[in-house]
Order: structure tokens, then sequence, then C-alpha cells
């Protein structure tokens, strides 16, 4: 017998069934009828919260977001050298949490390129506020303008994106990019 639950509840655990499903073997290989079987739901209810797949991993990425921004506000509002922030924010356990192979992998899949530039939209639209923050404040510590922050946020953000769907990013050159952006010599030091 199926518990009867409010809605959000009900959308919400699809949301983070789908979440581990997708960490484990990707989108691709994971269907509706997996998610609905995690949380024991008819198929059709997947169809009443979600138009199609893709709207439910826009979901997912939404959740990943969402909570990288509170990590990433949470650093930013807190006490250190831009440095310092900027080292705890690169090297956070979220971003292996979140982002994890498989789903990534799939993003960047050329038939899923609408995909990957929705998550990409949606973590500029949630990190980038804290990041122009620190950036601000990486710029001022170095004798800068930092007026510029949102720019090299930017555009940072979106290179180190776009470089990473094409295989050609690593976290270290993420950082050393990072660094090169906001006129630090190191993240790490």
């Amino acid at each position: 017998m199926r518990v009867v639950k409010k809605p959000e509840e009900r959308k919400a655990e699809m949301v983070a069934a789908a979440s581990r499903l997708f960490a484990q073997q990707g989108f691709v290989r994971t269907s509706v009828a997996e998610i609905v079987t995690a949380v024991d739901v008819a198929k059709g209810l997947f169809y009443y919260y979600f138009t199609t797949k893709d709207d439910m991993v826009k979901a997912v990425v939404e959740g990943y977001c969402s909570y990288l921004e509170s990590c990433a506000n949470e650093i930013a509002e807190g006490e250190g050298t831009a440095r310092e922030k900027l080292s705890r924010l690169m090297n956070l356990d979220a971003w292996q949490q979140c982002f994890t192979a498989p789903l990534v992998a799939d993003l960047c899949l050329p038939q899923h390129a609408a995909l990957y530039t929705d998550m990409c939209d949606r973590l500029i639209a949630h990190i980038g506020p804290a990041l122009e923050k620190m950036a601000a404040q990486a710029l001022c510590e170095n004798g800068k303008d930092e007026s510029v922050a949102p720019q090299l946020v930017g555009v940072g953000v979106y290179g180190v994106l776009m470089m990473a769907r094409t295989g050609k990013m690593s976290m270290p050159w993420a950082k050393d990019m990072i660094c090169r952006l906001t006129g630090l010599d190191s993240i790490d030091a």
C-alpha cells in the first residue's frame, strides 16, 4: 500500500532518488522506471511533476547548485583573506558530491549541450554573487580595481565550465586560472 504524501514532499523524494541514481550511473543510463521504483510511485506521477527526464536532470542540478550556493555564501561572509576563502571554496568536497563523474560525463555529451549550458547558467546564478565578493576582496587585497570582479567571475566561471566540457580542465588548472584572474599567487598557500 502506497503512502499518501504532500506533493512537494513526493517531488523532493523523486529528485533525491534521481540524484542518487544519476551519481551512480549517469542520467543516460537511468530510466524513469528506475526513479519511480526507487520511490515506490506510479510512473504517471513522474510525468505529473516532470514533463521529461531532462526536467528531472535540471531539478537535480538545481538542488546541487542551491547547496553549493549556501556553502559559497557561508565562505564569502566568513573570516579570512580572499586566498583562504577561495581555497576553502575550491577544496570543498561538495564539488565531488554534487557533480559526480557519471552525471557530468553525460552532461558533456554533444547531444546534451543544452543541459550542460543550463547547468552552467544555474551554477553561475547561484554561486556568482559569492564568487564576485571573494574576487573583489582578492583584487582589493592586491591593489587592483575591484569593480571588475563581476566581469572576471563571469568570464572565469564560464570559461572554466566550457573548458571542462571539452575535457581540457582539471581542478588544479581551474585553481590556477582563478589565481591569475584575481591576482593571487596561489590559492592553497
